[in-house]
């Protein structure tokens, strides 16, 4: 058996947190993605009070994705990388193409919110943390070489896990909570766990 056909067969057992995070999903119309296609681009389409946006993209091909044992509703857009491609590429390299939060670094102000805008097919998180490091997937964390999950990633409620087509309010509480002392704050996917973005925070003017 071929090594990536091994890993993701050992991949997809222990699936019950990222079924959790991905049995609820609604398939996100045309007007959605066009609207989240939307503030991708403009930034005048962002909510009032957000100070910037961090966008989560991805790949995935449903027809593959959403076979395996995560169900089969893990994938809602027609994304090319099939699900034995993204565990040879993380394999391989650690990172899978396609599946990035843009952009990787951001200013933003103390005391407003960022926006998250998830554009892709997947579940993904926007959670503010203090290091980089793994996610609540402990497979994804070993393929990827983060075998110790960020503290943050552990502590998530139902509501941080932000379905296709969904938005996300990255509070400045949390963002303020982990910044350090060259006043830079970390935001990172907690499933995907090489998804990241560096936000300098720097406060407003008088």
């Amino acid at each position: 058996m071929h090594r990536s056909t091994r890993i993701a067969s050992i991949f997809v057992a222990p699936a019950v947190f990222l079924l959790t995070a991905c049995g609820d999903q609604r398939a996100p119309t045309e007007a959605t993605r066009t609207a989240a296609r939307a503030v991708a681009i403009n930034a005048d389409a962002l909510a009032p009070g957000h100070s910037g946006g961090i966008v989560a993209h991805d790949a995935c091909d449903p027809a593959t994705f959403n076979l395996t044992e995560f169900g089969p509703r893990t994938c809602l857009k027609e994304g090319r990388t099939t699900f034995p491609q993204f565990i040879a590429e993380l394999t391989a390299t650690q990172v899978a193409k396609g599946w990035e939060l843009t952009p990787g670094n951001l200013t933003a102000r103390f005391g407003v919110d960022i926006q998250g805008n998830n554009i892709g097919g997947e579940v993904h998180t926007f959670t503010p943390v203090r290091q980089f490091g793994g996610g609540f997937i402990q497979v994804l964390n070993d393929l990827t070489g983060n075998p110790v999950p960020a503290p943050e990633c552990l502590q998530l409620d139902d509501d941080d896990k932000v379905p296709a087509g969904g938005k996300y309010a990255i509070e400045a509480e949390k963002l303020a909570s982990v910044v350090d002392a060259s006043g830079i704050a970390r935001v990172q996917c907690c499933i995907h766990p090489w998804m990241r973005t560096e936000v300098r925070m720097q406060h407003a003017a008088l």
